[in-house]
């Protein structure tokens, strides 16, 4: 527990020590909450659900346009950002469906890039846009399982 004079009040501060084999501190955290009676290990919790958190919000804004709307009213705000987390949710359903599919069992703590999905989407429009232009619809399969893979073209 901690007194905050600027803030008035206490705060319960919580350090986290990360050590090297030896066991010499390499790095420290410190958190702190305003609630003094919550534990240590809530406290440590609530903060990486915050970081998860953090990273949906940087993903919208980067890859789902969550921050380029110019609508005023309320409700039309409202059904951006719907669309742009939504957007955020198919991908990652996908990815995680693929990734199912090809271990054969859930994928619990899968990385991967939105940069990656939205590439993937872009070359596949691309391809369409090229095979229909071209009357070549029916062909469009044969991307998708050719061995080098051109659809992944730009992916990391």
């Amino acid at each position: 527990m901690v007194w905050g004079p600027h803030f008035k009040r206490f705060f319960k501060v919580v350090v986290i020590q990360n050590l090297d084999g030896r066991g010499k501190i390499k790095s420290h955290v410190v958190l702190c909450s305003t609630d003094t009676s919550m534990p240590a290990e809530q406290i440590r919790a609530l903060y990486s659900a915050r970081f998860q958190l953090e990273f949906v919000f940087r993903d919208a804004k980067q890859f789902a346009g969550l921050t380029t709307c110019q609508l005023r009213k309320t409700q039309a705000l409202e059904n951006h950002w719907n669309a742009a987390f939504f957007a955020l949710s198919l991908g990652r359903a996908e990815v995680l469906l693929e990734a199912a599919g090809l271990q054969g069992r859930p994928a619990t703590s899968l990385v991967f890039s939105y940069e990656d999905i939205k590439r993937r989407a872009f070359n596949r429009l691309f391809a369409w846009r090229i095979l229909s232009n071209l009357g070549l619809q029916a062909r469009f399969a044969e991307l998708e399982k050719h061995p080098s893979r051109p659809l992944d073209l730009g992916v990391k």
